[in-house]
């Protein structure tokens, strides 16, 4: 449906975007509550380039679920046998899929995936506007107040009981409503496409990574004999390497000996562009009538391949907790708040744990932000550095706590005091109940930032051993 379709509207939920997260709240919320007014606002046409393009095995019980299998499968997508990666170890090791209780994975099309879930959202009574541009006005008699526009710039007015902000990382309705953004780290993503002429691309379709010195490359075949191709780095690593142009970016790949075979002979379609891949979660996904689901709730790092599959059953759990609010549970949307920061914790885990696999580079500034090992003595004094820095400072990274409650770690070390003892009334204070490892890994963050100095008290003989938690 286009805007000009519909002058105006009254829903019970207006869901703002329409990639993978949007759609699945819709497609949810309609087979759970089929009653319900749904609208969903998407700010394309789906006609431009969309990054994102293997689904996992797993992400077949989920379209499934969402009742869009038949029409997935219609579209013709590549599948994929498994995956392989030449990570800890110069030499490529495969994951093959065929051990999988969900069969094979496939690749994408995004631009073609997410139209395509977005036509099964409105064949199951979801009003879909493409090309709409939506302002958020407020909230008047218990109503959300929008104002979309259309290609030709005319305005009209939706109201709504619940919003959904599936706005993808920027998270654009959240943060209007004073949700704060937690950053774990600064990685970027350098992507470009490729082409292989009929009969010359590679003869399998599995996903490769391969680690190397700055960072780490991606590389993934797609339908029409096309290749996508990704170097992730911090971004300011990229500020120290070359990479803006197709030959730069060869160059590049010269680091990483699989991926430049994968790409001999391949045809660049376009010149590398640059993206956003950091690891960043809203501290609290829903408020007072909103919640946040997929990116916009929260990113994970591309490593895991699980962006999409995350997005889908980010939007399914967030019909429950809709459905759930809608009928006056007036904890729906915490615990699925909740749930999420738990998720993510437990992602951040994985994460570290996958990362800390890879250590032939250990003086790789990219590798060494990624080692997430406990180096603070118990007894080790820290002080808030008041001669370079307020107390209200902000580190540049969130480790594994908000910004409020980093800022609230500086100010207990206003005055010089053991680790273990900042850790236990940051515990008093903090109103949550964060783990130790949290507490322990932001005051190491903020050391690194030259926030905090960290040096051995007067009397004590300094540890060797580098544990902390086990002092708690």
């Amino acid at each position: 449906m286009k805007v000009e379709e519909q002058t105006s509207g009254s829903y019970d939920v207006a869901i703002l975007g329409g990639g993978p997260a949007g759609c699945a709240t819709a497609l949810a919320l309609k087979r759970r509550a089929p009653n319900l007014r749904i609208v969903l606002l998407e700010k394309t046409s789906y006609s431009t380039l969309r990054i994102g393009e293997s689904l996992p095995p797993p992400a077949r019980a989920l379209l499934v679920q969402l009742g869009v299998w038949d029409a997935f499968l219609s579209g013709s997508p590549m599948r994929s046998y498994g995956t392989r990666a030449a990570w800890g170890s110069p030499e490529l090791h495969d994951n093959e899929f065929i051990f999988s209780p969900y069969g094979n994975g496939w690749h994408l099309d995004r631009r073609n995936f997410d139209a395509m879930l977005s036509q099964e959202a409105r064949r199951a009574g979801v009003a879909v506007f493409l090309n709409a541009r939506t302002e958020t006005r407020g909230r008047m008699q218990d109503l959300w107040r929008l104002t979309t526009c259309d290609n030709a710039g005319k305005s009209y007015e939706i109201t709504a009981r619940l919003v959904v902000d599936a706005t993808g990382r920027r998270g654009s309705f959240a943060v209007t409503q004073g949700a704060e953004r937690m950053v774990y780290d600064q990685l970027a993503g350098v992507f470009t496409f490729f082409r292989f002429s009929p009969g010359n691309s590679p003869a399998d379709t599995y996903t490769s990574v391969e680690a190397c010195e700055h960072g780490w490359w991606y590389t993934a075949m797609l339908p029409d004999c096309r290749m996508a191709v990704a170097f992730m780095t911090d971004a300011g690593q990229l500020r120290n390497l070359p990479w803006q142009t197709v030959e730069q970016f060869h160059t590049l790949a010269a680091s990483a000996p699989h991926t430049a075979r994968r790409l001999a002979g391949a045809i660049p379609l376009d010149a590398p562009r640059l993206h956003s891949a950091s690891s960043q979660r809203l501290e609290n996904a829903a408020g007072p009538e909103w919640l946040a689901v997929g990116d916009a709730a929260g990113t994970f790092d591309p490593l895991s391949s699980l962006g999409i599959v995350k997005a889908l059953r980010s939007g399914i759990h967030a019909s429950h907790a809709i459905c759930g609010h809608l009928d006056n549970d007036t904890d729906a949307l915490p615990r699925y708040s909740a749930a999420l920061a738990k998720e993510y914790d437990g992602y951040l885990d994985g994460r570290a744990a996958y990362y800390e696999m890879e250590q032939r580079w250990p003086d790789s500034p990219f590798w060494q932000c990624r080692h997430e090992r406990i180096m603070l003595d118990p007894q080790e004094v820290l002080q808030w550095r008041a001669t370079t820095q307020s107390a209200s400072t902000s580190p540049k990274i969130a480790t594994r706590l908000p910004a409020h409650q980093l800022q609230l770690l500086v100010q207990i070390c206003n005055h010089p005091r053991a680790a273990s003892d900042a850790v236990k009334e940051f515990h008093s204070r903090s109103g949550h109940a964060y783990s130790d490892r949290n507490v322990v890994l932001a005051l190491q963050d903020l050391v690194r930032q030259n926030i905090l100095f960290a040096g051995p008290a007067d009397g004590f003989k300094k540890h060797s051993q580098g544990g902390i938690t086990h002092a708690f």
